[in-house]
């Protein structure tokens, strides 16, 4: 049923099963170059809108046979990252090694989910993981994106000497001396002072004497006033500025539980809140490094529907299914409507150009 309907610009909401819909999705035109998924944890109770509690052995046996699902229908640029903690991140790290193979593992991020301090608890917990494969991890990692660049990192780009070539920063222009240097690496370099320079005991020169000459001549060399000891000079134009991701992520850049839960309250200040919605923040960095706009990204863990609602601000194609029908009825498409009418007040912000024209497909399957 979910296939398809599937098209290019076409976003599915599901009240259902996530087998049916993986099933399904076999089908599809488009497939999916995320899955970004939260399934139940395990944690052994009952919240409010679920039951998070299985023998393991049947946990592992769901997640196995639905992520195996997911594996084959991942683009070869396409990567899964699963949401979990301590109950069931032991099992799920050899199920996924299993399934995705060891070397296309990508990395485990430790998520902040709390700044704040539980004393009931022999040790207050304050992290979650998020797990990281790709489907072919060499392909995965020429396409994935790095983090945009921070304000802090943008202001060390100045052009003091009125470059036409715009903005640069500078960096050094020596490197360790260990094995695989040319002896035309190392040597005494004039500055304009006329002053002899040279790199420090255990360094060379970056380039031969030939090379740094016509970056210099190019005026790529940065002498300060004349005096001091060159540094390459990188244009902003020229260069990529991001970041490449790496695996803290704290509250105060992706959010928190609490800040999550404030984004629910305020959609749905009438209902009991969803107990464990994950911030947009979050899911908004995963979709910033793992997808292109317009790719195709799926959550059939939908739950307050996050993965969705941010994957549609973010101007990519999504389909999400719910089973729990109180849940998806209450909060996960409500979100959605709000979101598609620009009516979300937090989180994260409509982009321009995004896709599915304000609308999308809700299904039913039965379980």
């Amino acid at each position: 049923m979910v296939g398809p309907t599937v098209a290019e610009g076409e976003n599915v909401l599901v009240n259902g099963h996530a087998d049916d819909v993986l099933a399904s999705l076999s089908d599809a035109a488009v497939r999916p170059r995320l899955f970004l998924i939260d399934p139940p944890y395990n944690r052994r109770t009952k919240f409010c809108h679920y039951s998070d509690s299985q023998p393991r052995d049947v946990w592992l046996e769901d997640r196995t046979r639905q992520v195996r699902v997911m594996r084959d229908l991942l683009t070869d640029d396409g990567s899964l990252w699963m949401h979990i903690d301590d109950s069931e991140v032991a099992p799920s790290r050899t199920m996924l090694d299993g399934i995705f193979g060891p070397s296309n593992f990508i990395a485990t991020v430790v998520w902040q989910k709390t700044v704040s301090r539980d004393n009931r608890t022999p040790v207050s917990t304050t992290h979650e993981y998020v797990l990281a494969y790709a489907k072919k991890k060499t392909i995965w990692h020429r396409r994935r994106n790095k983090l945009p660049a921070t304000p802090d990192q943008l202001r060390r780009y100045g052009n003091p000497d009125n470059d036409p070539r715009g903005r640069w920063t500078s960096v050094d222009l020596t490197a360790k001396a260990g094995p695989g240097r040319r002896q035309a690496q190392f040597y005494d370099l004039v500055t304009p002072s006329g002053r002899i320079v040279r790199p420090t005991l255990g360094r060379s020169w970056c380039y031969t004497r030939e090379r740094l000459h016509e970056l210099i001549t190019d005026g790529r060399v940065d002498f300060g006033d004349g005096d001091k000891m060159p540094r390459l000079k990188r244009f902003l134009n020229e260069a990529d500025p991001g970041l490449v991701p790496d695996t803290w992520w704290s509250g105060e850049q992706v959010g928190t539980a609490d800040s999550a839960k404030r984004h629910m309250r305020s959609l749905f200040p009438e209902l009991v809140p969803f107990e464990t919605p994950k911030p947009e923040p979050l899911a908004a960095r995963i979709i910033d490094i793992a997808t292109d706009a317009g790719d195709l990204v799926v959550d059939v863990y939908a739950g307050s529907g996050t993965t969705p609602a941010v994957a549609h601000k973010m101007g990519r194609r999504w389909v999400a299914a719910e089973r729990e029908t109180a849940t998806f009825r209450n909060f996960t498409r409500p979100r959605l409507e709000l979101v598609v009418k620009g009516l979300d007040p937090g989180g994260v912000t409509l982009q321009s150009g995004w896709l599915g024209g304000g609308s999308f497909a809700v299904l039913g399957i039965s379980t």
